[in-house]
């Protein structure tokens, strides 16, 4: 670890820190490359807007997005493009998801 300041001022955050840092090694990224400020509150906000499981699947999906966009040699606005989409989300309901009237 290069940087000996404090990821988070969370309560408990020296144990998330020492946790963030090595799975980024046991994942081979680079240190400090998980912005571990901008998940916590994406996980927040898909589980306060959405539901509570939501916030590791959308976690997961924005890692997954993020992944893949720079597979491509691109950067990615899938953390911003995520938050956005849950501070707006309004579930429609099941009738929306089956396809009302079919």
């Amino acid at each position: 670890m290069t940087d000996q300041t404090p990821r988070t001022a969370e309560p408990g955050s020296g144990v998330l820190d020492r946790w963030v840092d090595a799975l980024e090694a046991d994942l081979g990224l680079p240190p400090r490359s998980v912005d571990v400020g901008a998940v916590l509150d994406l996980a927040r906000d898909a589980a306060h807007q959405v539901a509570r499981p939501a916030a590791p699947v959308t976690a997961y999906a924005v890692g997954y997005a993020a992944g893949l966009a720079a597979a491509r040699g691109e950067g990615s606005d899938a953390l911003e493009r995520a938050t956005s989409a849950a501070l707006s989300w309004r579930d429609p309901g099941p009738a929306a998801a089956h396809g009302a009237g079919s």
